[in-house]
């Protein structure tokens, strides 16, 4: 049986979807990755069947659009109104390429920004699961987390949120299917399938990090993160220098571009050398490599190293909250100093704030060098935090969110072939 998941975006959208794919694999199934063109080198690697989206996400991140894009912070509206810019220049491609992967699937798996494959799917009369690596679905527990809330917000505004949010995304969705898609779409109400049909929804987060929803429909699943089963690769030889020389912080944006992040980064090393700390820099997107300064004893400098290999070697790691690195934090138990740009962010630093696991977000108008270490002196000295996070650590280790979530799949496309 032929599975093709749908992963629409950055590093942290993609790699956590490979994961998904690897373990549909292994559990006999014919999966295949449908993403962007950009992760087609780090798929040949781990084996797993790709099939190309031609779109860049790393130079959408650099164009003048997609920096606007990362620079929205919290305000929802801006960023849903910069994503249409976005999304009108590549949804045509990702449209017509969603459809080649699916021509001859049985089933697929589509991220948000994959939902073509939910109307694509629909005409070729296959299950459609949904997934997302945040808690986007409907509760009147708290708010969805691109319209934050304050805590104690009534349910029902709680739960009207998620019905605003799905709404300006789809209205931004809704005319660039119209063009590529045979049925006729709906004007309101896309996502109300999602809560009347008996197919799984997955999340690919832990519900010992957001429980889950005592309101939640019965088909909705958190199943824990998903990560790939390879063994974490070794660090560099210089790099493992480095650290024996004694600890060090983490500071990495991953797939963020801005010029920001190249203010945050001199920050950081002005802060390094003040306090005497040490820190691994990881430029990822930003294009800050082009800038480091060598010959710092202190600082060590690289474009990426992955997260489940250095993050438990760290005694902070400074990141901009995505959801991917946000995890991987967690999994390693070691304090995260958040620092977001857009979209889900916010709501991951304040969530783990919120529940002892971290300081508080360092809000994107408010960024300076003195916040940033204080930040810092509380994420390295806080005992009760560090212990919180061993423990939590400890049974994220424990967690198989992809061998879950297989299985839901799994029975599911038995009850549909029944």
């Amino acid at each position: 049986m032929r599975i093709v998941v749908v992963a629409v975006g950055t590093r942290g959208d993609v790699e956590p979807h490979a994961a998904l794919c690897a373990g549909l694999q292994r559990a006999g199934f014919d999966a295949c990755l449908c993403a962007p063109d950009d992760f087609a080198c780090s798929m040949a690697a781990q084996d797993i069947p790709f099939h190309p989206i031609p779109v860049s996400f790393r130079k959408l991140c650099e164009s003048e659009d997609g920096g606007a894009l990362l620079a929205s912070g919290g305000h929802s509206f801006r960023f849903f109104r910069t994503l249409g810019r976005v999304a009108a220049d590549v949804a045509g491609r990702v449209i017509c390429t969603v459809r080649t992967a699916c021509r001859e699937a049985d089933a697929v798996c589509y991220s948000p920004l994959g939902l073509p494959a939910f109307y694509i799917a629909r005409e070729l009369g296959i299950p459609a699961f949904a997934t997302s690596l945040q808690p986007l679905g409907r509760t009147r527990q708290y708010a969805n987390p691109l319209l934050p809330l304050p805590d104690g917000a009534p349910g029902a505004l709680n739960r009207f949120s998620y019905h605003l949010m799905e709404q300006m995304f789809w209205q931004i969705a809704r005319p660039l299917l119209r063009r590529h898609v045979r049925d006729p779409l709906p004007f309101w109400g896309h996502y109300n399938a999602l809560y009347r049909d008996s197919l799984p929804v997955l999340f690919g987060y832990s519900p010992l990090v957001v429980p889950r929803p005592r309101d939640w429909k019965p088909w909705m699943h958190a199943t824990g993160y998903w990560r790939t089963q390879l063994p974490s690769p070794s660090l560099p030889d210089a790099l493992e220098e480095f650290l024996a020389a004694g600890p060090a912080v983490c500071f990495g944006f991953g797939s963020m571009r801005s010029r920001r992040i190249t203010r945050i980064f001199d920050a950081a090393t002005n802060i390094l050398a003040r306090t005497g700390r040490r820190g691994v820099i990881l430029t990822g997107w930003s294009g800050y490599q082009d800038r480091a300064v060598e010959g710092d004893a202190n600082i060590f400098v690289a474009d990426y190293i992955p997260h489940d290999s250095i993050f438990p070697r760290m005694s902070a790691i400074v990141h901009h909250g995505g959801a991917g690195t946000t995890a991987a934090a967690l999994r390693a138990g070691v304090p995260s100093v958040i620092l977001p740009f857009f979209f889900d962010q916010g709501f991951w630093g304040s969530w783990l704030a919120a529940r002892g696991l971290g300081p508080p977000p360092i809000a994107f108008g408010r960024r300076s060098a003195p916040a940033l270490a204080h930040a810092l002196d509380l994420a390295e000295t806080s005992h009760d935090m560090r212990c919180r996070l061993q423990c939590l650590g400890s049974k994220l280790r424990q967690e198989d969110g992809v061998s879950r979530a297989v299985a839901i799949i799994g029975n599911a496309l038995d009850k549909f072939r029944k």
